[in-house]
């Protein structure tokens, strides 16, 4: 929480309610809206894609045939394309070095190395999502979100944008 806007974004009055449930309370007391909109405004998602990579990995780990059953399902399944589909989207639209940044300016150094672990899971979690999706696109008339074409060149062309926003 420290490396987000969050309590900047709890003194704003925006919204009908208070971004505490208990003024005094600690982060288990902060109301689901502000959460997700300080870790948007960092561009790192991170309560949208923490827990997939580790999932994956354990379903993986457990069985390698597993990687070919989440392809199929990723395939089969409208619900989990759907899911995964928006996680995909998180990442296209993610930026882990805006994220540095945000770190970098208000998390003491003590802490800075959470930042790093989380930026790793990150990329790992990206990693293995995409071993679901390529091999399922090989199948299916998709498009891995590197791969996708006009989503780049949108965000390319309003980056200046996105990170004036989100710093």
């Amino acid at each position: 929480m420290k490396a987000t806007p969050a309590l900047e974004y709890g003194r704003m009055n925006i919204g009908s309610r208070p971004s505490k449930r208990k003024p005094s309370g600690g982060i288990e007391s902060l109301r689901a809206i502000p959460w997700i909109f300080a870790w948007t405004q960092t561009r790192f998602h991170l309560p949208v894609w923490l827990g997939f990579g580790e999932a994956f990995k354990f379903v993986i780990k457990k069985d390698p045939n597993n990687l070919k059953l989440l392809q199929e399902m990723y395939n089969e399944w409208p619900f989990f394309r759907v899911t995964i589909d928006l996680v995909e989207m998180v990442f296209a639209k993610g930026d882990p070095r805006i994220a540095a940044i945000y770190d970098k300016l208000l998390v003491s150094d003590e802490l800075k190395f959470f930042g790093d672990i989380l930026r790793a899971k990150y990329e790992e979690t990206k990693d293995l999502l995409l071993q679901v999706l390529v091999i399922a696109a090989q199948n299916v008339n998709v498009l891995v979100f590197y791969d996708k074409h006009i989503l780049r060149l949108v965000f390319h062309i309003n980056l200046w944008v996105l990170c004036e926003f989100s710093l």
